[in-house]
Formats: structure tokens, C-alpha cells, sequence
């Protein structure tokens, strides 16, 4: 289980393939073009390969999902690294990209100041992740760390924005999305166990009626065939 043995469920998966956050992204940025961009976190490469830049970089933590990325999207360079230690000299990119992937960072701060030191004056950073409600927060940030221990935290949409206004980012725009998951591809994804996949679908059949209310569960007797979290789309630029 983990992602280096699972890049080609990745590079398969609806829920990163596919998305009203590409789409958004896609005609948000329709009349622009970057000289310089990155996608930093970058799985197999779908946020990436949507891009409008002259020149495209890539960082993952998995060595597998770049080789992934550059075998299926073509990536020039991918590089090996933490989001939190980005191997770039300051003032080098257009835009920088992360999309569902911060919930995974330890230290998101640290990150968002990396961002802003590798972006030029002027450059946009537009981070997509899973965020939460007061209502679900706690409990489906339980279900994310059943199903994955390498989940840290989804935040809230006010998190987010706090976090990068401190490190001096300037927010021009928030959307937000509800996205609807296939549970067994979602639960499956990283190639868990039996047992820990059955951990996984047992903390969703004993969920407070509100909460599942809230996720939108749909089951089937004690089958679950989907539920539905949210999708915050973030545009910041580095004054």
C-alpha cells in the first residue's frame, strides 16, 4: 500500500483525471499564458498536462508517479521532492499549481512559503484540495486517515486563505466544488488490505446519520457505492 505501488490507479482515477476543478481551472485561464509553470505534488500528472505554459515542471514525493507523469503526460524534468523543500532558485516560475494533494503535507506553512519564494513578482498560484465543513471536519478527516495514514489534514476554506495571506499571498479568487467519489475505486486506490479496506467501508456504515447526510452516502444495504466531499479551487498571486 502507498504510492509508489500505485501510480496506474492514479494515472486511471476518475477522481483526478476528470473534475469540474479542471474544467474550472481550464476557462478560468482560457485567455492566459505562462511562460514558466509547476505543478508541485504532481501524482501522474493530470493537473499539469492542462497547463497554458511554454514550459512545464514537475515534483512528487513517489519516484513511480513521475515516472508516471513523464511517461503518459511527457513531463520535461520531473524532479524528486518534498512540496515543502522545492529544489528551485527564487523567482523562477509564472505559476505554480498543487492540486488535491496539501492534505498530505505536514507542514502546509512551510509549503505556501516555498511557493511564494520559487513564484516571480506578479505570479499566480492556484492550489485545489479536498477542504471541509465545521460539520464534517473532524469526521471525514477520521475516514481520509482509516483508508490512507499518510493523510494529515483537509482544511477548512478559511484555513486556507489565513494560511496564505500570512505568508503575504493575495487571494483573487475561491470556488467551490462538490465532488462525487466511487467509493470502491476511492477506497481501493492505494491497494490496501482486506482488512484495511474493511476498517474503511465500517467507519463509513457507523457514521452519525448527519454526517453521512452531510457526505451525501449513498448505500446499498450495507454496500456503499459513493459519497461526496468538497473541492476548494484557490487563486493567489504574489504581489
Amino acid at each position: 500500500m502507498g504510492f509508489d505501488n500505485s501510480s496506474e490507479n492514479y494515472l486511471k482515477s476518475s477522481d483526478h483525471s476528470v473534475g469540474s476543478d479542471l474544467e474550472y481551472f481550464t476557462s478560468y485561464f482560457k485567455d492566459k499564458r505562462f511562460a514558466k509553470a509547476i505543478d508541485v505534488a504532481c501524482a501522474a500528472g493530470h493537473f499539469a498536462n492542462v497547463f497554458p505554459a511554454d514550459e512545464v515542471f514537475s515534483t512528487d514525493l513517489s519516484f513511480n508517479m513521475l515516472q508516471t507523469a513523464k511517461k503518459e503526460m511527457g513531463f520535461y524534468m520531473p524532479a524528486l521532492s518534498k512540496a515543502e523543500f522545492l529544489p528551485y532558485k527564487s523567482d523562477t516560475f509564472d505559476l505554480v499549481g498543487c492540486r488535491i494533494a496539501m492534505h498530505h503535507f505536514r507542514n502546509p506553512c512551510m509549503f505556501m512559503n516555498e511557493v511564494f519564494r520559487v513564484l516571480k513578482n506578479g505570479g499566480l498560484f492556484v492550489l485545489i484540495d479536498s477542504v471541509v465543513g465545521k460539520v464534517e471536519d473532524a469526521d471525514l478527516n477520521r475516514l481520509e486517515l482509516i483508508r490512507d495514514t499518510s493523510h494529515h489534514r483537509s482544511l477548512q476554506v478559511e484555513e486556507i486563505i489565513g494560511i496564505a495571506e500570512a505568508e503575504n499571498f493575495l487571494l483573487e479568487d475561491v470556488k467551490v466544488f462538490l465532488k462525487l467519489h466511487k467509493f470502491d475505486e476511492w477506497a481501493r486506490r492505494l491497494k490496501p488490505s482486506d482488512e484495511q479496506y474493511e476498517a474503511t467501508c465500517q467507519a463509513f456504515l457507523t457514521l452519525p446519520d448527519k454526517i453521512k447526510k452531510e457526505l451525501r452516502l449513498i448505500q446499498n444495504g450495507d454496500k456503499i457505492e459513493s459519497y461526496t466531499d468538497k473541492k476548494g479551487f484557490f487563486c493567489f498571486k504574489k504581489p
